[in-house]
C-alpha cells in the first residue's frame, strides 16, 4: 500500500511543480486561470490572502496536516519537489556509502529563531521577511528570473534559425539585485539538498517548521514497531529528513515530510502510520511513577501555541490596525492596480514575482529601494518601457496572496495609481518651439488635451488630474530627454472621475511610440 501512495504522492508532486514552473513561463499574453490555481494552493498565499478568498485552501491545507503531518512539504510545495530531485541526481554521482542518510539532532533554535523572525513582521503588518523565506515565493524568484530567462533565450535563439515561424520576444527587464537573489538562494538550495536532502527544510524554512510544529498533533503519525522491527536501519539511510532516531526507536514528527520512503523499504513492515488521538487503554492502567511529559502532551502545547500564534496574526489582519514596527520611509514606487495601497502591498506581498512576469507589457518590475528597504523585489511599475494598458487588468489576477486584489476591466479603468504632472520647461513644444501632442494622442481617459500657447500657433497640453489613473502612458511616449510628464504615485490608490464616453479611446502604440 505504501509503494502505492508513494508513486502517487511524486506524481502529484511532479504535477504541482511542473504547473507552477510553466505559470510563470507561460501566462503573460495568456489566458491565466489554467495554472494561477497552483499559485493559490501553496501555503504562505493562502495564509496572506484569507480575506481575499483562500480561506477554504487554508483550511484544507490545515485539516491535511492535523491528519497526516507534513504533506505539503513532500507534495504540494515545488520548492520541496526541486530539492528532491536534486538530492536523487546527486546520490547517481555518489558512492553507495555516501548516499546513505543518517540521522542527525534537531537544530530548534535555529528553526524557532528563523520562524519568529518571519513571523512577528508579518503580525506587525509587514511582510519584508517573509518574503525572502516562502519557499514557494523564492521557487517563485527562481521560475522567473533564471528558469524564465533561460526559457526566452533558447526561445530567441529558435526564433533567429526560424523567423518566419517563431516571433522574438523581448527580454524582461533585468534587475541585478533580483536575479542575484535569485541565482544565490537556488545554489544554496541545491548544495544543502544534493548534500543533506531536506536539510532546508528542517533548518531554515519558516513553512516547514510552522507546519512541524501543528505535525505533533496531527492524526497519524509514522512510528516503529519494536517489536517488528529488526535495525537494518534501511529506514535511516532512506530518510531525506534525518529524523529517524533508531537508537530510542522513534521518528520526529515535527522534521517528518512524509515522503514515506521509510515506509517502501522497510522489509519487516515496522514503520506504519498510526492513529495517535486514541489513548491505549492499557497504558492508563498502569500506575504513573515520576511522570514525565509525554511527546503527546508536549506536541499539543506547541500545537496549541502555534494555532494561538495564526489566531493572532489572522486577528491582526482582520483589524489592520496595528502600526508598523519602523518609521516610513517616503515612498516613491508606484504600485500595481489592485494594490490598494503602498502600505497593503508591503503586508502581503511576498515578491514571489508572478505579477512581474505576467504583466503583457513588461512595465512592472522588482523594487530595488522605490518602497524602502522593507518594500525590496516587491512589484514597482516602471514606465521606460511601455506603459499600464486600460483594457489589461491581467496582474490583478494572478496574484495568490492578495497583495492584487482582483479587479475587473471596469474597475482597472478608474484605479487611479497615480497622477500625471506636466513641466512645461521640459516640453519640447517650450524648449524646441515646435508641435508634439503625443501624450494627448496616447491618453486613454483624455485626462490630456491640447490648449493654445504663444503667438506661433502651438498647443500645450492640459491636465485634468481628476480623471488621470496614472497609466503612464504619456510619460511613456514623452519624447523630452528629461520626461515633461511624470507620474506620481498615490500612496493610497484612488477611484478616478468617469471620463466621458465620447473622450475614451483605445491606444495604440506605432512603432516610434507617437
Amino acid at each position: 500500500m505504501y509503494k502505492f501512495l508513494k508513486k502517487g504522492r511524486v506524481a502529484v508532486s511532479i504535477i504541482i511543480t511542473v504547473a507552477v514552473t510553466l505559470a510563470f513561463l507561460f501566462f503573460s499574453n495568456r489566458e491565466t486561470d489554467l495554472f494561477n490555481g497552483f499559485l493559490k494552493i501553496q501555503f504562505v498565499p493562502a495564509l496572506l490572502g484569507i480575506f481575499t478568498g483562500s480561506a477554504l485552501i487554508l483550511g484544507l491545507l490545515t485539516i491535511l496536516t492535523l491528519l497526516f503531518g507534513r504533506v505539503y512539504c513532500s507534495t504540494i510545495c515545488p520548492l520541496g519537489t526541486l530539492q528532491d530531485a536534486t538530492s536523487r541526481t546527486a546520490s547517481l554521482f555518489k558512492s553507495k556509502k555516501s548516499r546513505r542518510f543518517k540521522y542527525s539532532s534537531p537544530k530548534n533554535l535555529m528553526r524557532y529563531l528563523i520562524l519568529g523572525a518571519a513571523g512577528i513582521p508579518l503580525i506587525f503588518g509587514s511582510s519584508a521577511v517573509i518574503a525572502f523565506l516562502d519557499p514557494y515565493s523564492n521557487y517563485g524568484k527562481i521560475s522567473s528570473e533564471i528558469t524564465g530567462r533561460a526559457e526566452q533565450f533558447v526561445h530567441n535563439l529558435l526564433s533567429s534559425a526560424f523567423p518566419d515561424t517563431i516571433f522574438f520576444r523581448s527580454y524582461s527587464v533585468f534587475i541585478a539585485g533580483s536575479f542575484i537573489f535569485a541565482l544565490a538562494f537556488l545554489i544554496l538550495v541545491l548544495a544543502m539538498s544534493a548534500v543533506r536532502g531536506r536539510l532546508y527544510c528542517n533548518t531554515i524554512c519558516p513553512v516547514g517548521t510552522l507546519l512541524g510544529l501543528v505535525s505533533k498533533f496531527a492524526a497519524f503519525k509514522p512510528e516503529i514497531n519494536r517489536e517488528s522491527c529488526n535495525k537494518c536501519t534501511l529506514c535511516v539511510t532512506n530518510c531525506k529528513a534525518e529524523c529517524i532516531d533508531l537508537s530510542k526507536g522513534t521518528i520526529d514528527e515535527s522534521r517528518c515530510v512524509g515522503c514515506l520512503n521509510c515506509m517502501t523499504v522497510c522489509k519487516k513492515g515496522a514503520v506504519t502510520y498510526k492513529y495517535s488521538w486514541k489513548k491505549s487503554s492499557k497504558a492508563s492502567e498502569q500506575p504513573v511513577v515520576n511522570p514525565q511529559p509525554s511527546p503527546a502532551s508536549s506536541g499539543r502545547r506547541d500545537a496549541l501555541i502555534t494555532m494561538g500564534l495564526v489566531g493572532t496574526f489572522l486577528a491582526v489582519k482582520a483589524v489592520g490596525k496595528v502600526a508598523p514596527l519602523a518609521a516610513k520611509p517616503k515612498k516613491t514606487g508606484i504600485a500595481p492596480p489592485g494594490a490598494v495601497s503602498i502600505d497593503n502591498l508591503k503586508s502581503n506581498c511576498t515578491a514571489c514575482q508572478a505579477c512581474v512576469t505576467a504583466c503583457p507589457n513588461g512595465i512592472i518590475k522588482p523594487a530595488t529601494g522605490e518602497y524602502g528597504a522593507d518594500g525590496l523585489l516587491m512589484p514597482v511599475l516602471s514606465f521606460d518601457r511601455h506603459f499600464c494598458g486600460y483594457d489589461c487588468n491581467v496582474c490583478t489576477q494572478v496574484c495568490p496572496n492578495g497583495a492584487l486584489i482582483p479587479l475587473d476591466i471596469e474597475e482597472k479603468r478608474l484605479t487611479q495609481i497615480g497622477k500625471v504632472r506636466f513641466n512645461l520647461k521640459k516640453c519640447i513644444v517650450f524648449t524646441d518651439k515646435t508641435d508634439c501632442g503625443a501624450c494627448d494622442e496616447h491618453c486613454p481617459t483624455k485626462a490630456i488635451t491640447m490648449i493654445p500657447w504663444g503667438d506661433e500657433g502651438l498647443f500645450i497640453p492640459k491636465v485634468n488630474r481628476n480623471i488621470c489613473i496614472g497609466c503612464g502612458g504619456c510619460e511613456y511616449v514623452c519624447p523630452a530627454a528629461e520626461k515633461a510628464m511624470i507620474v506620481e504615485p498615490n500612496e493610497v490608490h484612488a477611484v478616478a472621475e468617469k471620463p466621458k464616453e465620447e473622450k475614451q479611446e483605445k491606444i495604440k502604440v506605432d512603432e516610434f511610440g507617437f
